[in-house]
């Protein structure tokens, strides 16, 4: 009998995957995942100092320490590491959004607890260099029904349903509230993000917590009651 081989009875059933611990397949992954991190953080470093036409693969690649190759592999073409450097910039502020959410004190209501949360989003997005332009760059390569999908869902599910929730538990708020509030704040939200004058950008955060407050005021007092 070869070595290796084992009996196994008719009635047995053997799987022939490998098991989820494969100890060459983990760092394996492992690689992939810090090699395509190190490709985004790079993405942004030049973004940030340069801006977003400053990049381009063979710049990654070289700032990275990876040929070209080895680049698409990842992604398809710099259009694609644009925009998946910029919804990594996203994912970053939302969490931090929901963190804070958590934090808000239970007696804190709506519209302040509102205004809050809009505040954390952009200090921040302010707080990642690269991030208005990368909004930039997006708003140019992806159509605005696209980001809405590959976003901004998420932020209704990690941050408005939440909010809704934990500071509005006794209103029964309209589903459509939810994809409103997203796109009427979100367009406030990149105007001032690629604006650059700072007295611009002060008057666009007042009018963005006035519009936030007056929207959650509404629905405070219109939506129906919930059963």
């Amino acid at each position: 009998m070869r070595s290796g081989w084992t009996c196994v009875k008719k009635t047995e059933r053997v799987s022939l995957m490998k098991p989820d611990t494969d100890p060459i397949a983990r760092p394996r992954q492992e690689r992939s995942r810090r090699t395509r991190a190190d490709l985004l953080a790079a993405v942004e470093r030049v973004v940030a100092a340069e801006g977003p036409e400053a990049v381009t693969t063979t710049r990654i690649a070289a700032e990275t320490g990876v040929s070209v190759g080895t680049l698409y592999r990842y992604f398809a073409d710099r259009e694609a590491l644009l925009l998946a450097a910029y919804d990594e910039t996203v994912g970053r502020i939302i969490a931090a959004c929901h963190s804070g959410l958590s934090e808000l004190p239970e007696d804190t209501d709506a519209p302040r607890a509102a205004c809050i949360l809009l505040r954390s989003y952009l200090d921040a997005a302010d707080a990642i260099p690269a991030h208005s332009g990368l909004l930039s760059a997006m708003r140019i390569a992806r159509p605005v029904a696209t980001d809405f999908i590959a976003n901004r869902s998420e932020i209704e599910r990690r941050i408005l349903a939440p909010f809704f929730a934990r500071f509005l538990p006794q209103v029964e708020v309209p589903a459509a509230a939810f994809p409103m509030v997203n796109t009427t704040i979100g367009a406030l939200v990149d105007l001032y993000l690629v604006t650059e004058e700072t007295s611009q950008r002060d008057w666009l955060r007042v009018e963005a917590e006035a519009y936030l407050t007056f929207v959650v005021a509404r629905l405070s007092e219109s939506a129906p009651a919930a059963a």
